[in-house]
Order: C-alpha cells, then structure tokens, then sequence
C-alpha cells in the first residue's frame, strides 16, 4: 500500500478512537498474481442516538513496480440515527477518486426496522432497506487504452436485507438491484469498484442485480460462518456465483477471523480464490 494510503487510514480509522469509544475492524485479502485488499471501518456511537462509521477501502489488481499502476481506493462515510429501541435512519456516500481511468461517487439513504423482538424460534429479526445512486466518469477501457470521449453512467439501485437469529443460528440475507441505468454501459468499458455482499475482495464490472446468504453459528470461543451469493453483470445475462467460508475465534473484546472466498468455483476458466483475515476491536 503506498504511504499516502496508509496515511488517510491511520486518519480516517485510528484518530476518532481518541474521541469517544466504538469498534475497529480491518479485513483484508490476498489471491492470484499478487491481488490485495483492504477494508477498514470505525463506528463510533456517540451516546445520542447517533453512529458515525467512517470507512476505507483500497485493493491491487496484481503485482506491478509502481503500486499506483495497479491500485484503487475509496473513502467513505455512513451516519445513522436511532429514533427508537426498533427504528433508525442511515445515510451513507462513497468516492472512488481518479485512478486507472476511472472515478465515481455514490450517496444513498436507509431504514431499518425491528418489527418484534421473539416469535417462536425467530429472536430479534431487522428488515433493512436502502435507496440511493452512483455515478462513475470512466476515461480507458478495460485494456487501459483511453476512451475517444469520457465514459459517464449513472445508477439508481435500492438494497434489502433481512436479519434474524433462529435458535443459535445467525441469518443474514440480502437483495440488491439496479432499477434504472442512465444510459446502458458500453461494451469494454468497465468500473473499476464492484461489491459483492459478505466478500471482502472487490472485483469490477457494473453489478446489475446481487442475492444471497450469511449464515454463522457463535459460541463462546468460535462462530464458524459461510455465505453464498449470485451476482449478474449489466452486460451478461448468466448468473456468476461466489461462495465463502471461514471461522472467527474470540478473545476478550476481539474476534480474529480467517477464511476463504472463491469466485466461480464451478468454472475453473474463470475460478478466482481469495484467501481472507479480518481483526476487529471493541473500545
């Protein structure tokens, strides 16, 4: 990672500690050809009903003699406000700035809702729901060569998920959708910055519609976990799929966890395998 990267992590992530508590996590990823990400986040409740969560991310395509060449970051930030013991408000945004050809920022309002705390065996399910848009200013196409004219997309998307705790299991599912594309994206042109639920590698390409599953089952010292996700791209009519799998070991008010994520795992042409770390902290 260059420095001026670590820099914006040690401010944006390391710095709010010294003001009131919260929690920490890191996660990163390493795979083929010397791919890497990182992802960092820091919530910070600030005991009035609100939560700052400042976020960071940055991921290398492969191994390359300038890191630049070959790296991405993007910087963020999501705010929420508890209205009730059931209800709370979020606003969040993203900006990916220029790098290899290519820039964007989103924005994006949600709610989420606890409709009851038990029924039967369901304990404490939350119904999230996200709306908001992207814009992206691509200047190359997916060789690098530059566009005879910038590339502009802009996306409106809405995001559910839907979380419970079915006796010791823990469930997460989530639906994410592109309703609208301002224009259809053109061929060979890509973005640089796609997430995949639940996966800490970022892949690119314009996602168009994402669905999947988390499920984890905690004890007192290991909760092991497994997710399983089928994304489709705005240019492809085929699902792809992407599976992970992993344990966390608890210590004290830290959870170290090591795992898995491989993309494609019945195409081997197209098979790409992550293998994951995340450290989290509670202050």
């Amino acid at each position: 990672m260059c420095f001026h990267s670590l820099i914006a992590v040690l401010l944006i992530l390391i710095c709010p500690c010294a003001l009131c508590y919260g929690q920490l996590s890191f996660s990163g990823v390493n795979g083929e050809k010397g791919y890497a990400a990182l992802r960092g986040e820091y919530k910070l409740d600030l005991d009035n009903g609100f939560v700052l969560t400042p976020n960071y991310g940055y991921y290398r395509r492969s191994d390359k003699e300038e890191d630049e060449a070959g790296s991405t970051s993007r910087y963020g930030l999501e705010v929420s406000y508890e209205v009730n013991d059931q209800t709370s408000l979020s606003v969040h945004s993203h900006w990916v700035p220029m790098a290899l050809g290519f820039q964007s920022v989103s924005y994006g309002a949600g709610v989420k809702r606890q409709p009851f705390y038990r029924y039967g065996i369901v304990k404490e399910p939350a119904l999230e729901v996200q709306a908001g848009q992207a814009r992206y200013d691509v200047y190359t196409d997916a060789s690098g060569v530059d566009l005879p004219h910038k590339f502009s997309l802009t996306e409106t998307f809405a995001k559910g998920a839907l979380n419970a705790n079915v006796r010791n299991w823990r469930l997460r599912g989530v639906y994410e959708k592109v309703i609208k594309y301002s224009s259809q994206p053109a061929a060979g042109v890509t973005a640089n910055w796609a997430d995949i639920p639940f996966m800490v590698a970022v892949i690119q390409g314009f996602i168009k519609e994402t669905y999947g599953i988390h499920v984890r089952y905690p004890t007192r010292w290991i909760t092991p976990y497994a997710s399983w996700v089928r994304y489709k791209y705005a240019d492809k009519r085929d699902f792809a799929v992407a599976v992970s799998a992993g344990m966390a070991l608890h210590f004290w008010d830290m959870d170290f966890t090591g795992g898995v994520e491989v993309f494609e795992p019945k195409r081997a042409e197209n098979r790409k395998t992550y293998f994951s770390m995340t450290v989290e902290a509670k202050f």
